[in-house]
């Protein structure tokens, strides 16, 4: 996984994928070997994906580091929302949300 901090992991949850949530976008941040999976809902898929919601790209890259969300798989809400219904997604809020 890519440098975020560790006080924001949630300990002992499996989750293969990580997601950053920036102004209502979404982005795979790590775990590209899953995102078929996970967005054909086959394959290795039903596992948890963890999610850092951020109110805006200013606090992301202060939280974390320089991040360009340009440079990640924008991945589309309806999936993320397929995640939420499925209970599959975990949401880990910035201290400044």
């Amino acid at each position: 996984m890519r440098d975020i901090p560790d006080q924001t992991v949630k300990k002992g949850i499996d989750a293969p994928m990580t997601l950053l949530a920036v102004n209502q976008g979404y982005w795979l941040y790590d775990g590209e070997e899953f995102l078929k999976d996970m967005l054909y809902a086959r394959g290795a898929y039903l596992f948890k994906v963890r999610c850092f919601v951020f109110e805006s790209a200013i606090e992301l890259n202060r939280f974390a580091g320089e991040v360009s969300v340009a440079a990640l798989w924008r991945i589309n809400p309806d999936i993320v929302g397929r995640l939420k219904a499925e209970n599959l997604l975990i949401e880990i809020f910035s201290p400044g949300a």
